[in-house]
């Protein structure tokens, strides 16, 4: 006799696949990484919460030393405190900054196979130079 899963369990699995990998502190330090010159405004539409709690994790990530704010005019200007180091046990020996280039786009896979190796492009371009075209046909 075969048994069908209970409600509860397959609801938690669909629930399991939702949670957000980065907590909201991270997605706002990434914000402000990516655009010093961002409003809390935007900050809380890229990340998808409330005005009200984007201005608390900013404060929350100044008052950690993460983030340091300045005034410029009318608006603030963020910027990351990278060499200030990480809070959590776990991971004390890093640095904001690796979290932050940790959370950059990686860069485009160059094909390396169509390049030629160092060293091989000059003798390649000499070769060419002293060698001349050959008057022979081809049979």
């Amino acid at each position: 006799m075969r048994r069908s899963p209970r409600p509860e369990a397959t609801a938690r699995r669909e629930d399991d696949r939702r949670w957000p990998l980065l907590t909201a502190h991270a997605e706002v330090l990434f914000c402000i990484a990516r655009n010093p010159d961002t409003r809390v405004r935007e900050i809380a539409e890229t990340v998808g919460i409330s005005e009200r709690g984007a201005h608390q994790i900013v404060a929350d990530l100044v008052g950690a030393g993460y983030v340091r704010r300045a005034r410029i005019g009318r608006r603030n200007r963020y910027a990351i405190e990278s060499k200030t180091t990480l809070k959590h046990t776990y991971v004390r020996h890093r640095r904001v900054a690796s979290i932050v280039a940790l959370l950059e786009p990686e860069p485009a896979k160059v094909d390396r196979s169509a390049k030629p190796r160092r060293g091989a492009s000059k003798r390649a371009s000499a070769e060419s130079a002293s060698v001349k075209p050959s008057k022979r046909r081809a049979a």
